[in-house]
């Protein structure tokens, strides 16, 4: 069976998802502070921000959980795309003795992952959903960049 580039744990390395979480962070912002300020972006930040932002977080998470010794395949076959699976298993591993996240910031995880993990930031999907406050995930995944980019030897 071929392997992908991306699987390969020589060329897929904490130091470089956390390279690519903090330019995915950055791209959220940079989008928000355009697209968002339109009208009709008053109360929920644009879908790609929103995407962007979550893309950053799960980066950051499996760096963290790569850092802690989990493999690139348990990566891919256990935790997919799901926050909330990487987010449990790096608390087991023991992140939060690093970081510290406020009880809002963790619900609007909550709200954030059940739209990105299920895949309605990309996919249309009909009918009413609910949206996390953007200041507050963007809270979180800044204090994840914050407290792993010295971990890993990330600036």
């Amino acid at each position: 069976m071929k392997t992908h580039i991306h699987e390969d744990p020589n060329r897929t390395t904490p130091l470089g998802l956390v390279r690519y979480a903090d330019e995915f962070r950055e791209a959220a912002i940079a989008v928000d502070d355009s697209l968002g300020k339109k009208p009709g972006f008053e109360i929920v930040a644009p879908i790609p921000v929103l995407y962007l932002v979550g893309h950053s977080i799960e980066l950051s998470l499996k760096a963290f959980l790569l850092y802690k010794g989990v493999t690139l395949n348990d990566l891919k076959i256990n935790f997919g795309h799901d926050l909330g699976k990487c987010y449990m298993k790096a608390q087991e591993l023991g992140l939060l003795n690093f970081v510290k996240f406020e009880n809002e910031e963790n619900e609007a995880f909550d709200v954030l992952n059940d739209l990105y993990s299920t895949k309605q930031l990309e996919y249309i999907v009909t009918g009413s959903k609910q949206f996390p406050v953007f200041g507050l995930i963007q809270t979180f995944s800044k204090k994840l960049l914050d407290t792993l980019g010295p971990m890993v030897g990330y600036r």
